[in-house]
């Protein structure tokens, strides 16, 4: 691919109707990694794949013979199941698009349909006792502040980290989490030991100017390797898991206090609709629109479910 994902960079494509489709998607708010994904697909997919193919000829045997490329590069099956959903969202815009008319079927949604995808075991380590543990284990405040905020809102790393100093309110217990999936933001509740942490980082880091409420030693937003090194090296101080390890259930990295705070929710009751809008899931627009999430409601929810860590 043509470069890693992650990036912010939107590639541009040799077939107008591709460009097209993306630039579509990045005015209905899609957020730039999505579009990052879409666009290193379909360039893979057009350039690399199959150069001398138009969209319209694309068939069905092409798209087995891309995912048969996969295969042997051992992308995993949920991998591959994504890039064949980027596919066929390029061919589903298409078809209901008039000016397309040379396009006249979706051949990935075919080949997507015959594809599990395969959901790993959740990690024996993803346990709220580990978690407590392992945040016991960091030294610094700020990174024992992230963790707290992964473990005790349920939050994707990048959306803690995007986190600024304006969308914390510790006198109302919310704090904002951007760069949420589909491009939203969500106003969450924490509770008052989240609180405690975040103050007591504040205070430590009062001489910041950065707008990040989590900065680095260079005064920019703190990055999400800097993260993972601590919480792989605490997890092995407090023989959670072993930083050799390399087994998926047996790692315990920052995406796994989100596992955690989802399962000690569901233990604790949370109702369903707000689990999702705190977690914020991606699909939850519809459920939105008839079940509207009050944030008191959510806070007084939150705070009936959470466990303290005992700082």
């Amino acid at each position: 691919m043509p470069a890693e994902p992650g990036s912010s960079k939107i590639y541009e494509n040799k077939h107008d109707g591709v460009n097209y489709f993306l630039s579509r998607k990045e005015a209905s708010g899609r957020s730039t990694r999505t579009l990052n994904s879409y666009s290193r697909v379909l360039r893979e997919f057009f350039h690399d794949q199959f150069p001398d193919l138009e969209p319209g000829d694309v068939e069905i045997r092409h798209v087995e013979d891309y995912l048969m490329a996969l295969t042997k590069r051992d992308v995993s099956q949920n991998s591959k199941k994504k890039y064949l959903e980027v596919l066929s969202s390029f061919y589903n815009y298409t078809l209901k698009r008039p000016q397309f008319e040379d396009i006249t079927s979706n051949p990935a949604a075919v080949v997507m349909e015959e594809i599990p995808r395969i959901r790993p075991d959740r990690p024996d380590c993803a346990t709220w006792e580990n978690a407590c543990k392992l945040i016991d284990a960091i030294p610094d405040p700020r990174d024992k502040t992230v963790a707290i905020i992964l473990a005790k809102t349920g939050a994707r790393l990048l959306e803690a980290l995007s986190i600024e100093t304006e969308d914390v309110d510790l006198e109302k217990g919310f704090v904002r989490l951007r760069e949420r999936k589909g491009g939203k933001q969500t106003v969450v509740p924490i509770d008052d030991e989240t609180i405690y942490a975040i103050k007591r980082y504040q205070f430590v880091n009062a001489d910041s100017d950065s707008p990040y409420l989590f900065t680095s030693s260079r005064g920019g937003r703190l990055s999400k390797e800097r993260v993972r090194r601590e919480v792989k090296a605490a997890a092995d101080r407090a023989g959670v898991a072993s930083k050799e390890e390399r087994r998926f259930e047996k790692k315990f990295t920052p995406h796994t206090f989100r596992t955690v705070f989802t399962t000690l929710m569901r233990k604790q009751g949370m109702k369903p609709y707000i689990l999702k809008y705190i977690r914020g899931d991606a699909k939850t627009e519809t459920m939105d629109i008839y079940t509207r999430v009050d944030r008191e409601e959510a806070k007084e929810e939150y705070l009936d479910c959470i466990k303290e860590i005992g700082l």
